[in-house]
């Protein structure tokens, strides 16, 4: 036995048979005072609050709060002996203690709030609104800050960003559509281009080529519709 603690000295102890045997002091006391560590882990593993956690730390944490409850229960029952309060009962009122001051802070905190509630900003839609579209009349839209619980600036990602495959996020969104949108360029796409999600360059060969399919359609059907060859079905 190696310890920092005592010195290389042996004491007299009876033992069971009769008669007296030498043991190291450090074994003496060793056996004296862990049963009081034996009784402690005893209490602590019938009512623990230790939960499966992927951290460590947490777990620790919990441990700590474990042994201060029985410290406490310990210290309450050597000031009042006469107390007949189990550690169960201990356990559940310091509970109902802790709930009730939780309980009050939060009614102290809602009366102490002041001024209007903001509105939190609503969900945007997963499809494009059917206004969404104003030509030329884009003042009529107006963009307002985004809302979310107690953030101090919150954002969401641009639609018209997020459709060119970029993640960018935005503080703004469209009070008439509820869509996030960065003030300029996006703003105006999302409500002046149909196809906002096709980009600039691609969209334009696009459409020149939907053009020339229509009109070759409309050249068609009036020769049809002249010669009286094909019944077309429209």
């Amino acid at each position: 036995m190696v310890s920092t603690l005592h010195q290389a000295t042996t004491e007299r102890q009876e033992s069971k048979r009769g008669g007296s045997v030498k043991k190291p002091s450090c074994i003496l006391e060793y056996k004296k005072y862990m049963k009081g560590v034996d009784r402690a882990d005893q209490y602590l593993s019938y009512y623990s609050i230790l939960r499966k956690t992927m951290k460590w730390s947490k777990k620790v944490m919990l441990w700590l709060l474990n042994c201060a409850l029985f410290n406490a229960f310990r210290v309450y029952k050597y000031h009042n002996a006469d107390s007949k309060l189990s550690y169960k009962n201990f356990l559940l009122e310091t509970a109902n203690y802790w709930a009730a001051i939780k309980t009050n802070t939060d009614e102290t905190e809602e009366e102490v709030e002041e001024g209007p509630e903001k509105s939190i900003t609503p969900r945007a839609p997963h499809q494009d609104p059917p206004g969404r579209l104003l030509g030329r009349d884009v003042k009529k839209r107006k963009l307002q800050a985004i809302v979310i619980g107690n953030k101090k600036y919150p954002s969401k990602p641009c639609r018209v960003c997020a459709a060119h495959k970029k993640r960018k996020e935005t503080r703004y969104i469209c009070s008439f559509c509820t869509v996030p949108l960065h003030k300029g360029e996006c703003f105006e796409r999302y409500h002046t281009l149909k196809h906002y999600r096709i980009p600039g360059e691609y969209r334009n060969k696009i459409l020149t080529k939907y053009v020339y399919i229509e009109k070759s359609y409309v050249h068609l059907k009036g020769l049809v519709q002249y010669y009286g060859v094909v019944r077309l079905r429209v």
